[in-house]
């Protein structure tokens, strides 16, 4: 048996070893022989790793899933607690992949040297894009929205003293506690949202076991129903329309306008919802969750982008994220009406110019032309290689996103900057950062139609540096 790894997230152990010892590990609970006989890395990220491992055990080969588990990174009550949150579900009807074997421990004391998970292999796609948009599809996508309702009315009814699961608490005060930097610095458009937020509270009702990340991503999806529910880690107490109106925030519909995850409508969300649950949310309080998640999820955005800024982890999709956290402040001014969709023209699709300014001591090509070469390298060459991971293939994607983000400030930074000043001086404020803080303390209404200008102004010039085509895309 090779030595134990020194880390905790899987990424340095051949998946050989790992079918090896797992087949062990079983053998040793069933009491026989079991051989290993193939093993994989799933495109999951390294921060928890995942491998997909066949083993025969008797007459027909099983196929297994084994997650590394962080010790950082697991949910309420460490490993365990996760444990029991998915066999509480599975109890209860929820699909789900049977929990196998798991140890919260790491180093000599597990198996692999790290915590871990096996699961039984549960069929099924969970990356959105195939799954909005392949004719392979088509009849889930139909079914969704009801499936979806049905499934965490399930969630719901779970005994919560089965689980060992805790309060967040009272909701707007959780994103103040548990983003507590990103909420102090939070930007002008999300903070428009939070004052919304907390002049229509919807009426308390009795906690409920909540998921905490059910969209499209961390379920996996059959042509015909949603087969599984994954990545439990954020289930907490609270109230059950959390669940929903994360499911329909509109950054889990990637494009797509129906409010279900892109797939379908509130009606038959909350329809089906009320066939397992007998009682129907109203719509009004569904919006009210959706607009916390997206609130939510902006928060989520600046936590991320701050730990790579902070240097705690070196990731070009950490960096990428801060800049397009200007969709969710987007997203808010949208469902509170405070502006609709705008058609604004790709920067990079019509300017042409690329002259260096007469004091540039640098040679031809300019920094646009350097940039518009590597975009093109990575769109044209690398992305176009069918022998990359899908994993390379989305970082890729991101690449030549954060290019595109950086060329289309080099076209616009400056006009913007002059603009954005002008803007500001006039409400006696100097900066984006300024103004936030005057609408928090309450220096500047949040009501004021002109101060809504001004912050719908300045989320729009970011949001055209950083990715235009959102712009134009509604509320629904």
């Amino acid at each position: 048996m090779a030595a134990v790894v020194q880390d905790d997230t899987g990424a340095s152990i051949d998946p050989t070893d790992v079918a090896d010892r797992i087949a062990a590990r079983l053998g040793a609970i069933r009491g026989r022989d079991i051989a290993a006989r193939t093993a994989r890395v799933l495109p999951a990220g390294a921060s928890r790793t995942t491998y997909a491992v066949t083993i025969d055990d008797g007459p027909a080969e099983e196929a297994l899933i084994v997650r590394a588990v962080p010790s950082a990174r697991c949910g309420e009550g460490g490993l365990a607690g996760e444990v029991a949150v998915l066999r509480a579900a599975r109890d209860a009807g929820v699909p789900v992949p049977e929990v196998i074997d798991f140890s919260d421990s790491a180093g000599e004391e597990s198996v692999l040297g790290f915590p871990y998970v096996i699961m039984n292999f549960v069929e099924g796609e969970s990356i959105p894009r195939p799954i909005l948009r392949d004719a392979a599809y088509a009849t889930v996508r139909d079914d969704f929205a009801r499936q979806a309702g049905w499934i965490l009315a399930r969630i719901h009814a779970m005994e919560p003293s089965a689980t060992g699961l805790s309060s967040i608490g009272e909701p707007i005060e959780a994103l103040r506690t548990g983003f507590a930097r990103e909420y102090e610095h939070a930007p002008a458009g999300l903070v428009l949202a939070v004052d919304w937020l907390e002049r229509h509270r919807p009426e308390p009702v009795a906690m409920s076991v909540v998921h905490g990340d059910f969209r499209l991503g961390n379920l996996l999806i059959t042509p015909d129903r949603i087969s599984a529910v994954l990545d439990w880690e954020l289930a907490h107490l609270g109230d059950p329309m959390e669940d929903l109106g994360w499911l329909c925030a509109k950054a889990w519909r990637f494009g797509v306008a129906r409010p279900v995850a892109g797939m379908g409508t509130r009606a038959d969300l909350l329809d089906a919802y009320a066939d397992v649950a007998g009682w129907r949310p109203t719509e009004a309080v569904l919006r009210w969750w959706e607009l916390y998640a997206t609130v939510r999820w902006g928060l989520i955005c600046a936590t991320q982008a701050n730990r790579y800024l902070d240097g705690a982890e070196r990731s070009m999709e950490l960096a990428a994220i801060g800049r397009r956290s200007a969709e969710q402040e987007f997203d808010a001014l949208l469902a509170l009406r405070i502006t609709g969709p705008v058609r604004v023209a790709d920067p990079l699709a019509t300017v042409v110019e690329t002259s260096r300014p007469p004091e540039d001591p640098h040679t031809a090509p300019t920094m646009p032309e350097l940039l518009e070469a590597v975009s093109g390298f990575l769109s044209d060459e690398v992305a176009a290689d069918a022998g990359i991971s899908p994993q390379v293939r989305f970082h890729t994607r991101v690449a030549g996103n954060v290019l595109a983000a950086v060329r289309r400030q080099l076209v616009l930074g400056g006009h913007q900057a002059v603009e954005s000043r002008r803007r500001l001086s006039e409400l006696g404020v100097s900066s984006s950062a300024e103004l936030a803080a005057a609408l928090r303390d309450g220096t500047l209404a949040t009501e004021d139609p002109a101060v809504r200008s001004v912050v719908t102004a300045e989320v729009v010039d970011r949001l055209t540096v950083a990715n235009p085509r959102h712009l134009s895309q509604p509320d629904c």
